[in-house]
């Protein structure tokens, strides 16, 4: 089992304050959450991927805001990098013959974290997610959309997905199911 240098509720608190900062910094949704779920267990002594491959990630994430590259079809950004971190913590590898590791890691996925969003917002995609948090969807591909939605938007459901994302993964550490690099 991993060990961790803080309290679940010191890493749950520093997620929220870096949530706030990095949604005025790196802006996007999926690079928001993302950065935020890794540094925040980083800095709580759980180390997902080191700090080069953050980096070298970041421009692949920062593509999926937006239900992809801004097209607002696919997936909300959050919810695909929490779902990247929590792969991530599961530890399954590429070379693993275990197919069992990986639908269990999955299911919890799916059960701990997709479900709360189908049972909030009856979806997990972008246009439906920002129609039911707002009341109206955003074409972040005009400029013009854009800087409207940036200037109201508060972080969207980055605080909400980092923190149910951060949560399932303390959970997952107390029962031996996480893997640090």
């Amino acid at each position: 089992m991993e060990k961790l240098k803080k309290s679940k509720e010191d890493i749950l608190k520093k997620a929220e304050e870096l949530s706030k900062e990095y949604e005025k910094l790196y802006k996007g949704c999926a690079q928001c959450t993302y950065l935020v779920i890794v540094d925040a267990l980083r800095w709580g002594g759980l180390e997902l991927m080191p700090l080069s491959m953050e980096e070298k990630l970041y421009p692949a994430v920062s593509m999926l805001t937006a239900g992809g590259c801004m097209t607002g079809e696919g997936t909300c950004g959050a919810v695909a990098s929490s779902i990247m971190a929590l792969g991530l913590a599961s530890g399954t590898s590429k070379d693993s013959s275990d197919v069992a590791a990986s639908r269990q890691a999955a299911a919890t996925i799916r059960n701990k974290v997709l479900e709360v969003y189908f049972d909030k917002y009856r979806s997990i995609l972008y246009k439906d997610i920002q129609r039911k948090y707002f009341g109206k969807a955003w074409d972040l591909a005009d400029d013009e959309m854009a800087h409207e939605f940036l200037g109201i938007t508060n972080g969207c459901i980055i605080a909400e997905a980092v923190n149910l994302t951060v949560k399932c993964i303390l959970e997952e550490i107390e029962k031996g199911n996480v893997k640090a690099v």
